[in-house]
């Protein structure tokens, strides 16, 4: 008999296997919101019958003896475990809730032992499902990859249909798998010799770290336990926008650098080329051109000349200047030590602000974060890069002028009186030792005073003395990077 029971019931399995799938393609020819109804209907019976299963399994155990109950001996334990086994995985039949009888009707001589090992239909048929569904959805996938998304998106419907939260189902699955591999591969390198890790070239770190993570599209593992959710959680794509966010408008590399060293997840993510394509595109423009010789996008930020943006160039300039002799000694001459500070801040949009002063730099930098200054001795400019070339023009406009512009009047000053003060300056971009673009030298310096009857006086200024006009050091200021307006674009 319970040869019958069970072929009988793996029939019953087999057509409705056959009569799920047609149901499942017919509902993909109607309409979406018939088959939002259908589904609607199918899910209401599916709870009745699991409400009536769990009304049959307490009224069983009720039922069954307490004396039957607590028999303990091997005999009576090895034909339930069989019995659980070979159950049919109909729904509406009595042995389908896990209620096991030797008398065959009515269950009331049941030894109501329920079995933990094994697992009840319903859970079977659970797991059955996600299954099903599961391989949807890498169909689907597959499909998307392909350029099918017609076809994709079929199979996105019939998969979320069995089970609405695959997707996420199939990125947790994937992420056990990957963190699985990551151990057991971690475990053997561990064996491997030091000579042969310090072999290894860096650049094939990119490869080796994507090899790891293509399997699962997981970017990192919480290394501790968590209670709040990691930021693993994240898709991909929100962490690549968060990159952005670390460089920002201002092109801060060296963060990104640092975020890049905190895991393999986050080392791919910060070497995205489109990443630092955007930043050469925001230095250079359209005279970027293309990696070339530089080998990549990253390798052309790093070696090709370009201004700092995360500090100021300095320089200190001293000299001495004869004072005038006293009326009390007039054999006695004195002499003044004059010392001042020039500071030039760039920004990646070609805006420029320079500040000569007699401040030391701790009173000065402050000033110069921001493109809107309120120091009126601050000058502003633009500047370009040709090649390894910085050329500034930089314009400082008389006091009387710009009082009267914010009065709405016009200033009609003398011929002599010096309307605005143009200053031309190019520098050639230099290493220091083993920093890059860490040195700004002198090479012309002019300046165009215009006068209110039109007239220019040029000035050519001679700077090939070091000692008048020393080259300006980079010096790297924290509070620039603190903060962000804007992400890179």
């Amino acid at each position: 008999m319970a040869d019958t029971t069970n072929s009988a019931g793996a029939d019953d399995d087999i057509a409705l296997g056959d009569l799920t799938e047609q149901e499942s393609n017919a509902r993909n020819r109607q309409d979406p919101e018939s088959v939002l109804a259908s589904f609607r209907e199918e899910w209401q019976r599916e709870l009745e019958g699991a409400q009536v299963q769990k009304g049959l399994c307490n009224v069983s155990m009720q039922s069954s003896p307490s004396k039957e109950a607590t028999q303990g001996s091997s005999s009576h334990n090895k034909g339930p475990l069989k019995a659980v086994q070979s159950a049919p995985k109909d729904n509406g039949s009595d042995s389908g809730g896990g209620i096991i009888s030797e008398g065959g009707e009515g269950g009331s001589e049941g030894y109501g032992v329920p079995n933990v090992e094994s697992s009840t239909p319903m859970e079977e048929v659970t797991s059955d499902v996600e299954a099903k569904a599961t391989e949807l959805f890498k169909k689907a996938v597959e499909l998307e990859q392909s350029g099918r998304l017609y076809e994709a998106i079929q199979f996105y419907r019939r998969a979320m249909t069995l089970v609405p939260d695959i997707e996420f189902r199939v990125h947790h699955q994937n992420m056990l798998e990957w963190s699985e591999n990551y151990q057991a591969q971690g475990e053997g390198e561990d064996t491997a010799s030091e000579d042969e890790l310090d072999q290894e070239e860096i650049q094939d770190l990119v490869f080796r770290f994507q090899a790891l993570t293509s399997s699962s599209q997981a970017v990192c593992i919480p290394q501790f336990d968590q209670e709040a959710p990691h930021i693993s959680c994240l898709p991909p794509e929100m962490l690549e926008r968060i990159m952005h966010w670390v460089v920002g408008s201002d092109l801060d590399m060296r963060s990104l650098e640092q975020v890049s060293r905190v895991c393999q997840g986050f080392y791919l993510v910060a070497r995205n080329p489109e990443l630092w394509h955007k930043a050469c595109l925001r230095i250079w423009g359209l005279s970027c051109g293309v990696p070339g010789a530089y080998g990549s996008w990253r390798n052309m930020f790093i070696q090709r000349p370009h201004p700092r943006y995360n500090g100021c160039y300095i320089s200190r300039t001293t000299y001495f200047r004869s004072g005038e002799s006293s009326f009390q000694d007039q054999n006695y001459q004195p002499w003044h030590l004059v010392q001042y500070y020039r500071y030039l801040r760039f920004f990646p949009d070609g805006i420029i602000s320079m500040l000569t002063t007699a401040d030391e730099p701790h009173m000065v930098v402050s000033q110069l974060r921001t493109r809107d200054v309120r120091n009126p001795q601050v000058l502003q400019g633009h500047y370009c890069i040709l090649g390894s070339s910085l050329s500034l023009v930089l314009k400082r406009r008389s006091r009387e002028r710009q009082m009267n512009r914010r009065k709405g009047r016009r200033y009609r000053g003398g011929t002599t009186d010096v309307a605005e003060t143009i200053f031309q300056i190019e520098y050639e971009i230099r290493p220091v030792k083993e920093h890059l673009h860490w040195q700004l030298v002198w090479r012309t310096y002019t300046i165009i005073s215009i006068h209110y009857d039109d007239k220019q006086n040029i000035s050519q200024i001679d700077v090939s003395d070091a000692s008048k006009f020393p080259p300006l050091l980079f010096s790297r200021v924290k509070s620039y990077s603190m903060t962000c307006d804007s992400p890179l674009t």
